[in-house]
């Protein structure tokens, strides 16, 4: 992975001035060749062949609500998740496997909430208290950043706004799977696919702009997952942010960078189309755990 630590240094270099957290911080978004592009289908298998250099785990997280802070407990809530993106595609594929001891994810309230803000222009996205006008705000909600979860009682990706056809296909789409019905202990696995929009008008693709996807560049993204183990309680058990910042969900200055990488000579593209082919092993309680301890 020598290539990919110098890939972090150049654009730490290069990139002076960031206010997006965590602070120096940069992730990268592994860049996948067109012929291995993932289907979205829940199916992680054409994830496999990522190493852990891009996988963001639960380490990496910090929890903003309840006082949590960074004393995390795999065996509540255990997370693997990667970033990619295609040029030729202009897309952004996001991979989620997630460990829970109570799932509430697709008839709770556990979604996986992600801000994408491709052009990284920071600013408000949500939430203007000095704006009273409903059509104005409906037309400010989501314009260059826009934020993404689950419908609530129900499956199905969720565009907070107006723009629901941002979530349906060629525009954005997700499949997920889970190894217990809801609110059991067990495995939580998701795939999405988002599109950049530099403009995003919630009347309709005639009256947006969508963004390019460049090698080299830094985009703007963030997730946090929410934990709520007993519904009948309700509230958060845990609020994790990959930036550390609550306020991340209105305010795009408190996202986190990605770095657009180029393709990753060191990875076995080749082995990808062979895991596809044959039974894929299911992803163990243990096999997880001992991927975070290495």
């Amino acid at each position: 992975m020598k290539k990919l630590a110098l890939i972090f240094a150049v654009s730490l270099a290069a990139t002076p001035g960031w206010t997006h957290l965590p602070v120096d911080v940069v992730f990268v978004a592994v860049q996948f060749p067109d012929a291995n592009i993932p289907t979205v289908d829940g199916n992680l298998v054409e994830w496999d062949v990522i190493p852990d250099a891009y996988w963001i785990n639960h380490e990496q997280l910090t929890e903003t609500v309840r006082g949590v802070g960074t004393a995390w407990d795999a065996t509540d809530l255990a997370l693997r998740a990667i970033v990619g993106w295609n040029p030729n595609t202009n897309k952004l594929y996001v991979m989620e496997d997630r460990f829970d001891d109570a799932i509430w994810v697709v008839t709770g309230w556990e979604p996986m909430e992600m801000i994408f803000d491709a052009d990284h222009s920071g600013g408000m996205f949500n939430v203007w208290a000095d704006v009273e006008d409903q059509d104005q705000k409906d037309l400010l909600h989501g314009a260059h950043a826009q934020n993404y979860g689950f419908n609530q009682g129900g499956p199905g990706l969720n565009h907070w706004g107006k723009a629901q056809w941002i979530t349906e296909p060629p525009y954005g789409q997700f499949a997920n799977t889970q190894t217990a019905d809801e609110g059991g202990e067990g495995f939580f696995r998701a795939e999405y696919m988002l599109t950049p929009f530099d403009n995003l008008n919630w009347n309709g693709i005639d009256q947006s702009t969508i963004g390019s996807l460049v090698e080299g560049n830094i985009t703007g993204f963030h997730f946090t997952i929410i934990d709520d183990d007993d519904l009948e309680i309700g509230g958060y058990e845990g609020y994790w942010t990959l930036s550390g910042a609550t306020d991340s969900y209105f305010q795009g200055d408190l996202l986190s960078d990605f770095l657009l990488a180029p393709i990753d000579p060191d990875i076995d593209w080749a082995s990808q189309a062979t895991a596809e082919a044959t039974a894929v092993e299911e992803i163990g309680w243990g096999r997880l755990k001992s991927t975070f301890a290495e």
